[in-house]
């Protein structure tokens, strides 16, 4: 299963290298020194060229032996996605205990406060690292554009805790509570007046580049440059004034000075190094590989010319990396641009493509070809990775590239317009995924693209069944000519009828159409394609659907492996409710587990959360876990709450029933009224016809717990005797209550009547979940009832093994939710607290002190990998930090 390419530009987390030449400054420097030290937070805020990032690039070499340095460029591209990838491989080196993916921060940051919990994923695992001193430094953030950025890190200033700090370089005052910082000593400010040199920098300066320090010559410095560093810089490169100009230099004629200086120090350079350096500053960051192929070169020469900019060192900053790489400085690419873009236009479309196409960065790269122009490129590459984001977090970082193109542009591109309902799809806006899908497929009708515009119209057919109009739907996708198109449109196709017929209360249809999107599915084995079609396990229960969803889980699991993501999630449901069909509830909570650490690790996505939440609360009710049960519906219900209104119209009865079915679980009657008003209070033209089944269950419910048996059987048995129409085992579950209520009602011969085709059933092989969500309370009677003949031994045989099942299960300690916060690292450290073999191999490596890319690297494992087992360790040992996870190694070692 493979990853897209890095999301960012890897020289973005480099900090720049001390540069030669550079003075002391004691006042500033022993001032920031003890800022970095022991603020929370240090804000360095002057215009550009005042030095911050020199100031800041010398005193953080004076750090304490063992400081940690997470540094991060900020781009005018960068929202909150890209932002969050950024910081989080910044902090790579220091082997953070994640408890979440880090490529999962972005998507748990789309969810209601999910900036709030991104924030604290970050707080908690910088908290946990084992550093003496650890400073993030985010430069350039003036750039920022993205509000929620700001809000982010508004979060984590709050969160974070010593000894950690943040470092803020801005040209201009950055979106943060700054006067709650001062009021609680928690912020150093470094602003112009602090950053201006004074006469006696200046004098060392001139001395430092080999210049006469005469007392009028440093006047005139400072009269012509009020301390300004980047004029200084040019000045004494260019050892020349202008006869105007020598008052102060003011904001506003700053940047003139600036080009003017600028121009006269191009001017006296070689004619090569001057056209090399005005065409390669299309890049933000340049190495001798990059400008050779950017500007047709030979390598040697780029390389030639680099060393001499290096040698300079006036427009560039060397970054700390192996190979030499170099960055421009943001007045210098501006200057540079504008001279390009003035004297040589015509080269600039030809540059930026080139630039393109050697930029592992996509969302660099496409930038770089919309100012080209090329859209048909940036379309192309966009598409290209398109469907491999969306399957690994990328959502937002894809909506974002396709916002750079102007209507007119995206019209034309109806691949761009499905890729965009694709991402609707994902993120449940169904109004949206229906008006995009129905616009691309137009489009491809009008240019002869048939296949595509069928495509597009199944995904119209899956919007409609999410919108009202599931029975439009049917016979819209059922009329669609799909049979000899490619895998993709097929497996689509019959996904979405599959749950058309599902949705119209045809359940025993739908297992066939599972069935073809299989055969598609497997024509095609890209984790991509699968990953539009995971969320399966809703559809268990389903007639002839056991076996389908068994296949589908393990060509998944070949696909994923040991990656989580949403795929695997989505398996892990499935298997949960196929081991709660076979009547194995312990191993059905142990799959419930897995899937929701997946889920919490890839960010809790509202795609895999929903089906997760829904799976948990179900098996923890069904085990008498009464808090986790409720907890777990009550999140499923607080994000339906801020789900878009299609999602919550069509779908949130589903919700409101599964409250009925744990509150019925857990043998509490008293909430049965709450959820069954509710269940008709928000009954609405959207919703699916099976939610009047759902009604009719609820209903039946209530009136069992108040006695009303011949009500109760009434309503029931209208669900109970006929084929499942429903999933997780709900017409099973109602034959149950309903034969419960008819021998209550001392109707003894129509409960037997009701149970056993049941019991034949199950004898013969068929699931029995249906019993073990009946409750132990109405399997506990019928166990007790006295059937005389009219069930066989063999079939009451079967009702007390269930009945066992069920007791055995409520009363193993394992099944419980884990009461972390209670045990000691003694406990955990007799026990080894079920680590399984990997795990415990991972532990031993910890305690050895190796790092995650040694493991990885000693045991064949991916990065990604690693980082989840350490996750899951930390988890099951009730530890923070890896050295508490190393000294429960010891311990266990004895």
């Amino acid at each position: 299963m493979s990853h897209e390419p890095p999301v960012f530009a890897v020289a973005k987390i480099q900090a720049p290298r001390l540069r030669p030449g550079l003075i002391e400054r004691p006042r500033l420097e022993a001032a920031l020194g003890q800022a970095l030290l022991h603020r929370r937070v240090t804000l360095l805020q002057a215009p550009a060229g005042f030095g911050k990032t020199s100031a800041l690039t010398r005193q953080l070499r004076q750090l304490p032996e063992g400081s940690a340095l997470a540094w991060v460029t900020v781009d005018e591209d960068d929202d909150v996605q890209r932002f969050l990838a950024c910081l989080t491989a910044a902090l790579e080196p220091f082997d953070l205990p994640w408890r979440v993916a880090p490529q999962a921060l972005a998507t748990l940051a789309q969810a209601e406060r999910g900036l709030r919990r991104a924030a604290d994923e970050i707080a908690n695992a910088l908290a946990a690292a084992e550093v003496p001193h650890g400073l993030i430094v985010i430069d350039d953030l003036h750039r920022l554009t993205d509000p929620q950025v700001f809000t982010l890190l508004e979060a984590l200033v709050e969160r974070l805790q010593p000894p950690w700090g943040l470092v803020l370089a801005s040209r201009a005052e950055p979106d943060l509570s700054l006067a709650r910082l001062r009021a609680g000593d928690d912020l150093a400010e470094f602003r112009q007046a602090d950053l201006r040199f004074d006469e006696q920098e200046i004098e060392a300066l001139m001395a430092a580049n080999g210049c006469t320090a005469a007392r009028e010559r440093v006047e005139e410095l400072m009269q012509r440059t009020d301390g300004w560093a980047a004029g200084l810089r040019l000045s004494l490169a260019t050892l020349a004034a202008p006869p105007q100009g020598r008052a102060s230099v003011q904001l506003q004629a700053r940047r003139h000075l600036f080009d003017y200086l600028a121009s006269e120090v191009l001017a006296q350079m070689p004619e090569d190094l001057r056209d090399f350096l005005l065409r390669s500053a299309v890049l933000p960051e340049l190495t001798a590989a990059r400008c050779a192929e950017l500007l047709q070169m030979p390598l040697p020469t780029a390389s030639r010319l680099m060393g001499e900019l290096e040698r300079r060192g006036l427009f560039v900053s060397a970054l700390d990396d192996a190979e030499l790489t170099l960055r421009l400085h943001d007045l210098v690419r501006d200057f540079l641009d504008d001279q390009l873009e003035r004297h040589h236009p015509h080269e600039l479309p030809a540059l930026l493509k080139r630039a393109a196409a050697q930029e592992p960065d996509l969302a660099r790269a496409v930038g770089w070809l919309a100012r080209a122009g090329d859209w048909d490129e940036a379309a192309r590459r966009i598409e290209a990775h398109g469907a491999s984001l969306m399957a690994f977090g990328g959502i937002s970082s894809l909506s974002h590239l396709l916002a750079l193109f102007p209507a007119s542009q995206m019209a034309a591109r109806p691949e761009l317009v499905l890729l965009r309902a694709l991402v609707a799809f994902m993120q449940f806006e169904f109004e949206t995924m229906r008006d995009c899908s129905l616009a691309a497929a137009r489009e491809f009708e009008r240019l002869g693209q048939s296949e595509r515009a069928v495509w597009a119209q199944v995904m119209v057919g899956l919007a409609m069944e999410n919108t009202g109009q599931v029975a439009q739907s049917a016979v819209q996708l059922a009329a669609l000519p799909v049979a000899a198109l490619g895998p993709q449109v097929r497996a689509l196709t019959a996904f979405s009828l599959g749950w058309a017929e599902f949705g119209n209360g045809r359940a025993e249809l739908a297992a066939p159409h599972f069935e073809a999107m299989l055969q598609a599915l497997e024509e095609q084995p890209d984790a991509a394609l699968w990953s539009q079609v995971f969320f399966h396990s809703i559809l268990t229960g389903v007639p002839g659907m056991r076996p389908l969803l068994e296949r589908f889980d393990d060509g998944a699991m070949r696909l994923v492996h040991d990656v989580p993501c949403q795929l695997r999630a989505g398996v892990f449901n499935s298997k949960a409710w196929l081991a709660l069909g076979r009547g194995e509830l312990q191993a059905a909570h142990a799959w419930s587990l897995r899937a929701d650490e997946d889920t919490r690790w890839i960010g809790s996505p509202r795609s895999s959360l929903t089906e997760t939440l829904m799976c948990r609360a179900m098996i923890e009710a069904a085990l008498g876990n009464r808090e986790a049960a409720w907890a777990a519906h009550e999140a499923l219900m607080a994000d339906m709450s801020a789900a878009p209104p299609s999602n919550r119209l069509t779908h949130q009865y589903e919700l409101v029933f599964t409250g009925a079915r744990i509150a019925w679980l857990l043998d509490q009657p008293e909430l049965l009224p709450r959820w069954e008003a509710e269940l008709r209070a928000i009954r609405n033209p959207m919703e699916w016809p099976l939610a009047e089944l759902n009604r009719q269950v609820c209903a039946g419910m209530l009136a069992a717990s108040r006695g009303s048996f011949a009500e109760a059987a009434g309503l029931l048995r209208r669900v109970a005797l006929a084929p499942e129409r429903s999933n997780f085992f709900i017409g099973g579950q109602s034959r149950w209550m309903l034969a419960d209520v008819l021998a209550r009602d001392g109707r003894l011969d129509e409960a037997a009547d009701v149970l056993r085709p049941w019991l034949d059933d199950a004898l013969a092989g068929d699931d029995v979940g249906a019993a073990l969500l009946a409750g132990a309370k109405v399997i506990e009677r019928l166990v007790n009832e006295r059937w005389g003949n009219r069930l066989t031994v063999t079939h009451l045989g079967l009702v007390q093994r269930l009945a066992d099942t069920l007791l055995r299960a409520r009363t193993t300690p394992a099944a419980e939710a884990p009461a972390r916060s209670a045990r000691t690292l003694q406990t955990v450290a007799r026990s080894g607290d079920g680590l399984t073999e990997r795990e415990v191999e991972v532990l031993g490596r910890i305690a050895a002190g190796e790092s995650n890319k040694l493991i990885a690297r000693a045991l064949d494992l991916s990065p990604f990998t690693v980082k989840r087992h350490v996750a899951n360790i930390l988890d099951k040992l009730a530890v923070s930090s890896r050295g508490q996870a190393a000294a429960v190694w010891r311990d266990m070692r004895g």
